[in-house]
């Protein structure tokens, strides 16, 4: 029988303090990943056969936090002060959806997520982060409520899936309180400096990105339009290549 919100709630609690996670609440904890990968294959069906018919050529991907990403995000939470529910965190489950659409594309894909998903009787919130970036992060989420447990939807065009691409890497090596705007926690002014560097490129991207959409819209040819976007794709996977290399020599 799975477990109700107010014993996840309670769980989190105990998982948040600093120490050793006790063997009990350990197991708890994957129990209730077990749960939240039965929801993910369900809604990963549900965004499969969407992508199958619609016209953009889109990418799927997903992807469950494991046991120790949850526990450092519930320990990290109270460390900075505040205490996260266990329960109510959005993004255990997450589905990305990404591809070479406009913003346009990206609203029309996300009103067809947020309809497949209604039709079945599940409750959608989204999540517009484009115009109010978290640290220069862009998407679009469609939040689906499934029996008090939920989905994350990331819809991404290619720009915003790069850009976030490589941010992961660089909270990767540089600490992953970074996405959340705290500083980094080795590397210091340099590295924010790289941070501050990514958030104005994720600005100029986007500006290119709404010119692009709306002269699409206007009756510029789609093809065409989009390459417009390429010099600023050409150079994010410059660099993430060039982060990829550097979080290969640090492993060593």
């Amino acid at each position: 029988m799975p477990m109700s919100n107010s014993a996840v709630q309670k769980l989190g609690k105990r998982l948040e303090l600093p120490g050793a996670v006790s063997e009990e609440d350990l197991t708890l904890l994957e129990d209730l990943l077990i749960d939240y990968s039965e929801l993910l294959t369900a809604a990963r069906g549900v965004i499969d056969e969407l992508c199958d018919i619609v016209e953009w050529p889109v990418g799927v991907t997903h992807r469950l936090k494991t046991t120790d990403t949850l526990i450092q995000k519930l320990q990290r939470a109270k460390a900075r002060g505040s205490s996260t529910n266990l329960a109510r965190i959005q993004d255990i489950a997450g589905i990305r959806v990404s591809g070479r659409l406009t913003l346009t594309e990206q609203d029309q894909l996300t009103g067809m997520v947020v309809e497949c998903f209604e039709r079945q009787g599940y409750k959608c919130s989204v999540k517009d982060r484009r115009e109010d970036p978290m640290v220069g992060y862009r998407a679009v989420h469609v939040i689906v409520s499934i029996g008090g447990r939920f989905v994350e939807i990331q819809i991404r065009t290619v720009g915003q899936d790069l850009w976030a691409n490589i941010f992961e890497r660089v909270a990767d090596i540089f600490g992953r309180g970074i996405r959340y705007g705290e500083p980094p926690e080795y590397g210091g002014q340099a590295v924010t400096d790289v941070i501050s560097s990514m958030e104005g490129f994720s600005a100029t991207l986007y500006e290119v990105e709404t010119e692009v959409a709306a002269s699409i819209v206007s009756g510029g040819e789609r093809e065409a339009t989009l390459a417009h976007l390429d010099p600023n794709l050409g150079r994010l996977r410059k660099i993430l290549q060039e982060i990829e290399g550097i979080r290969g020599r640090s492993a060593k």
